[in-house]
């Protein structure tokens, strides 16, 4: 790698940094009483139903203990329930509860005004761009964590 092309990245990198930890302020200068990571475990149950920890826990790149975690203090927050399966009482499913889903509704319009404001100024095409250099990204990291493996 050059290093001009290294020096590009890391500053690519302190970019992204900033840009993450301002979603962050942003999701939390309303406060609702939730982080970011809540709020998402939410908005996951919502959008694709009851769920187990370790499910949810690799959909949203966190261990499936900081699921059990954050999923106590929503169940204290009577903003979800845990579930047993039916046929194996082994499985525990966390649901989403009314209170939740009227919740979510909130976070989903939060979460929109704040992308929104994020990308304004952004052409549909650029943004479709980002996305597909964030997947390749992704690709990248995912084949390099598979040869990590062999």
């Amino acid at each position: 790698m050059t290093n001009e092309r290294q020096q590009e990245i890391f500053a690519l990198e302190r970019v992204f940094i900033q840009v993450k930890r301002r979603m962050d302020c942003e999701w939390n200068k309303e406060n609702i009483g939730l982080t970011a990571i809540q709020g998402r475990i939410l908005i996951r149950l919502f959008e694709d139903g009851p769920q187990k920890a370790s499910v949810l826990a690799e959909k949203l790149y966190i261990t499936a203990g900081a699921v059990t975690g954050i999923a106590d203090k929503l169940l204290d927050m009577g903003l979800i329930e845990r579930e047993r399966d039916m046929d194996d009482r082994r499985v525990v499913y966390l649901v989403l509860v009314e209170q939740g889903r009227e919740l979510v509704e909130k976070l989903r319009a939060k979460r929109a005004a704040i992308m929104d404001m994020m990308f304004a100024g952004l052409s549909t095409e650029d943004v479709s761009e980002l996305t597909r250099i964030f997947n390749q990204i992704i690709t990248n990291m995912d084949e390099a964590n598979v040869e990590e493996k062999k």
